[in-house]
């Protein structure tokens, strides 16, 4: 497998770099819900969670292929109990903010499609919005932390 970046396998450093670049992404979606562009914040929801759905199992299924965290934490420099204590962190956090993503986006789908539309309640979609925009930034951040810890060498 091609490395580009610390002996880090291809795969893998795409997927950091798109996990970099998705709370932007992210933000600026939100920011044309605030423009009151709400068909243009859906359609870059929809794209950006069918992107970011596509990269998981694209990651998932490449992780299993060329070896999993075993076989990339044997050559960190962080200790391996930390590494592991950090990894479920990691992905609990991750888990839980996609859910949150693919609930309020079913719900707010939901919501839309129905007839009477004032069922949608701006302001509970709003702070939810917020608080997964929160949690997939930190989730970004903790995930880019782990290619560090598994890929820098000194």
């Amino acid at each position: 497998m091609l490395s580009i970046f610390n002996n880090a396998p291809t795969y893998m450093t795409v997927f950091t770099i798109y996990i970099f670049f998705l709370p932007f992404f992210f933000l600026l979606s939100i920011l044309l819900a605030k423009r009151k562009k709400i068909k243009l914040h859906f359609i870059s929801q929809t794209f950006l969670l069918g992107v970011t759905l596509l990269f998981i199992l694209y990651f998932e299924i490449m992780i299993r292929i060329y070896g999993g965290f075993l076989d990339f934490a044997k050559d960190s420099f962080i200790p391996y109990s930390f590494l592991v204590s950090f990894l479920i962190f990691h992905i609990i956090l991750s888990s839980s903010s996609l859910g949150g993503w693919i609930y309020l986006y079913i719900s707010s789908l939901k919501a839309i499609n129905k007839k009477n539309r004032s069922s949608f309640n701006k302001i509970k979609h709003k702070k939810i919005g917020i608080a997964i925009f929160i949690a997939l930034t930190i989730s970004s951040i903790t995930g880019i932390f782990i290619y560090f810890f598994l890929f820098f060498k000194f």
